[in-house]
């Protein structure tokens, strides 16, 4: 028996992989060039999808003939919540902004510490060093 995430799979294009159990594909809701539809199979066996062009969950499942429920193992009688992957992005924006937050503060301190002279440890030079590279990955300017 084929996984309900390969059969949805199956019926979009450009589907790369990007990690264990996610993958971008185009958007069949949506005259989709380039992927903008990030599908995410749950450790409980839940389906994710979500389009950053804004198509809902809805829309996506029923372009290629399927339905919410078929986002689910269970078909969904217990764990049916459209806006499982709205929140799972959420927190991990939270997570990505309290890590800017953790390497601007770093930069602050050793920034302070060179004030007043004093000397940095090669542990801090090290933080230092990770702090300015994540910042400016992120497009931060530092």
């Amino acid at each position: 028996m084929e996984s309900k995430v390969n059969l949805l799979l199956a019926q979009l294009k450009k589907v790369t992989p990007k990690g264990k159990g996610q993958w971008m594909a185009c958007c069949p809701a949506h005259e989709d060039r380039s992927p903008s539809l990030a599908i995410k199979e749950n450790h409980d066996g839940r389906i994710l999808v979500k389009c950053f062009a804004g198509c809902g969950a809805s829309d996506v499942v029923h372009a290629v003939g399927l339905q919410l429920s078929d986002l689910f193992p269970d078909g969904g009688a217990e764990h049916h919540h459209p806006l499982a992957f709205a929140r799972y992005e959420k927190r991990k924006e939270q997570q990505r902004a309290e890590a800017l937050a953790s390497a601007r503060l770093v930069l602050e301190i050793s920034e302070a510490m060179r004030r007043e002279n004093k000397r940095l440890t090669p542990q801090d030079l090290e933080r230092e060093r990770k702090a300015y590279f994540e910042l400016r990955n992120a497009g931060v300017s530092v």
